[in-house]
Formats: structure tokens, sequence, C-alpha cells
């Protein structure tokens, strides 16, 4: 695994696109269409498994059930997700992490039905930060979702993606931009080299590491 920039075309995430993932026949990842983690599931799906089918789920937690039950495919979830490490560990028996890359995020917005600011904003846990700390809030299964509950009148506004924000003709109040944001890829454990893995420290200048060490992780 290579952690680097997914959109850079001199990165070292693309040098290592030889990674043989010929074996995934479906990414099973957060819905509905819209959302960041879709987004970043066609674009890892092109780079790394073209013939891929791509499952969108209500849940994270639901997606992963599915990859353990299938065997060759795999659960791509975005490091924000709240309960991430819940996944992990409650699978750890199925499921190794494959790969690891940045991608920048659609542009997150808040909108409102009228454009003015709203007074119930729908939002996923992850980015309800960017909602003033006073604001009203119900909590949505993901961004795209929380463009879906505002068009069906459970609120006023929502934090959202650009995309599902055109999508339901929502009217943008403040736009926050793309964010770098970290993707992961689950997969089988007869597919996972993680437990074996090493990782160089480069120029570290922690007490007791000196550069070019390798730690087991």
């Amino acid at each position: 695994m290579d952690v680097a920039l997914i959109e850079d075309p001199g990165d070292r995430y693309l040098k290592n696109i030889g990674d043989n993932y010929d074996w995934v026949k479906c990414i099973h990842t957060l819905g509905p269409v819209g959302t960041n983690c879709e987004k970043a599931a066609l674009k890892w799906a092109s780079l790394k498994c073209g013939n891929a089918a791509l499952s969108l789920h209500d849940s994270m937690e639901q997606a992963a059930t599915q990859v353990v039950a299938c065997g060759c495919s795999v659960l791509l979830s975005v490091v924000a997700y709240p309960q991430l490490h819940s996944i992990i560990y409650e699978h750890i028996s199925d499921l190794g992490m494959l790969d690891v890359f940045i991608m920048k995020t659609d542009d997150m917005v808040l909108t409102s039905v009228t454009g003015n600011m709203p007074t119930l904003c729908l939002t996923h846990p992850a980015p309800e930060k960017l909602l003033p700390p006073e604001m009203k809030r119900i909590y949505a299964a993901s961004n795209a979702h929380a463009a879906e509950e505002v068009v069906a009148g459970r609120g006023d506004g929502c934090i959202t993606t650009l995309a599902a924000a055109k999508k339901h003709g929502l009217q943008i109040v403040q736009a926050y931009g793309q964010v770098p944001m970290g993707f992961t890829i689950h997969g089988p454990l007869k597919h996972s080299g993680c437990r074996d893995a090493t990782f160089e420290f480069s120029g570290s200048t922690r007490k007791g590491v000196r550069p070019n060490d390798t730690a087991r992780v």
C-alpha cells in the first residue's frame, strides 16, 4: 500500500497501478448516487479493476456485510466515516485493508431550499462541524441522502455535495470547497498482505527512531 493523491498524474499511486485487482467483481460503498464515496469508488475502479460493478448501500456497515458474504468484492470506505473503526474490528477475521489513497471530495456546500440560511439542517455526522454550533440538525445516512431528505420536506437545508445539490435543485448558501480525503479499500484476507506489511520511516526526528528504520504494522 502506498498512500498518495489519486488525481495527480505524476504521483506514487499511479506508479503502483500494476497491483492486481482483477478478482474484484464488485465495489460496495455508501450511497445513494452523489456521495463522495461513489465518486472515489468509480475513480479507484477505473484505475484498478475496470470491469467491477458498483453497489451503493444505505450504510457502510451494510456494505461491509455484503463484502464478507461475497468473497470476491471490496468495501470502499472513507476515513471520516464515524464508525469505520467498528467496521474494521467487527470483521477483523474476514476482511483486511488492501489499499489506501487520497482524493479530493466534491465541493462541500451548505444549501437551502430558498437560498437563505436554513433553520433546520440535514447532515451526515462526518461534516456536521461545518454547521454553525447553534444550528438545529437532523442526521442523515450520507451527504447525498441529506439532500434527498430536504427535498422530502424533512428540513429546509443541508450539508451536502455540490453534485447532490445540483441534482435536487438546492440553493447554495455557503461553499466550503473540495477536501483532500483518505479512502480505504477492504477485502478478503486471502487477498491482503497488510498483516505482513512494513513501512520505512524517512527523516523522522523522534527520539529513538532513526531515518530509514523499518517497523511492523
